[in-house]
């Protein structure tokens, strides 16, 4: 049985998994491998190493498979990542940690 629904469709997913964005871990190697395997990867950010989140990113683009980036709202260290988010175009941006 195939899973279905609106968000599954728009993020090209065949299965409804979708990691929790663990600190350090929930790079392009894990995003990559859940998303080839049918879920939505998702890219952490909680880490609060811009440039290295913003490195992961730009290989999930790459990559070419769909995937999504958390925004961990008390933990952020450098609010210019927001921006970052948006100016990469991703189109799929979960928030923990905090109000969105």
């Amino acid at each position: 049985m195939k899973f279905d629904n609106r968000i599954a469709r728009m993020r090209g997913m065949e299965i409804p998994l979708i990691p929790a964005p663990m600190g350090w871990i929930a790079r392009s190697t894990l995003a990559s491998a859940v998303s080839r395997a049918g879920g939505l990867g998702i890219i952490e950010t909680s880490s609060g190493e811009t440039a290295n989140c913003q490195r992961e990113i730009t290989a999930m683009v790459a990559s070419g498979l769909p995937f999504g980036v958390n925004l961990p709202i008390a933990y952020v260290q450098d609010p210019s990542i927001a921006d970052m988010l948006v100016d990469e175009g991703i189109p799929f941006v979960t928030t923990s940690a905090g109000s969105p």
